[in-house]
């Protein structure tokens, strides 16, 4: 089994800037407070982000289907602003066994040049990156640049932005 390091160097990636943009998105249904579903969103951000990142959020109000109000957040940050170290921040706080589960399924998660990733609401609220597959999560697209793609180089490029390996 080869090892990281032997595998980061095998694909040239030593620190370089590989992510070309991270795409935060999440719901605030009428029922929650909107202050606390922005704090989950921010909570993704490295906290000497956030306030640059903050600023530059964007959000459409929605009607649900019996006419409540929904409102959309949706952050777009790019590889000049900071896209690399937020995609780091997350990787590393999830934890080994919801790593073990994104190599399980890594092929679902992936295609050409992007990653996806659903995280749940709540724990990130709380400051806990876990993953999700129900309604009440905040979605995420990682994007990397063009040399990065196919499966097994995303696979390498994660573990590269902090992803914890696993016994495989």
């Amino acid at each position: 089994m080869k090892t990281i390091n032997r595998i980061l160097q095998m694909h040239n990636m030593k620190k370089e800037k590989i992510v070309s943009s991270i795409e935060i998105e999440t719901f605030s249904h009428a029922t929650e407070r909107r202050e606390r579903v922005l704090k989950a969103l921010l909570n993704l951000i490295p906290k000497e982000l956030r306030n640059k990142i903050e600023e530059n959020i964007k959000f459409n109000t929605l009607q649900g289907h019996y006419g409540n109000p929904i409102i959309f957040y949706r952050v777009k940050v790019t590889r000049d602003r900071g896209a690399q170290e937020i995609v780091e921040y997350i990787l590393s706080n999830i934890d080994k066994i919801d790593s073990e589960i994104i190599l399980h399924n890594i092929q679902e998660r992936v295609d050409k040049s992007s990653f996806y990733l659903r995280l749940n609401k709540q724990n990130a609220y709380l400051g806990k990156f876990t993953l999700y597959d129900g309604d009440d999560v905040i979605r995420i697209k990682i994007s990397f640049l063009p040399h990065i793609r196919g499966l097994e180089k995303i696979k390498t490029a994660l573990f590269h932005l902090g992803l914890k390996e696993t016994a495989r």
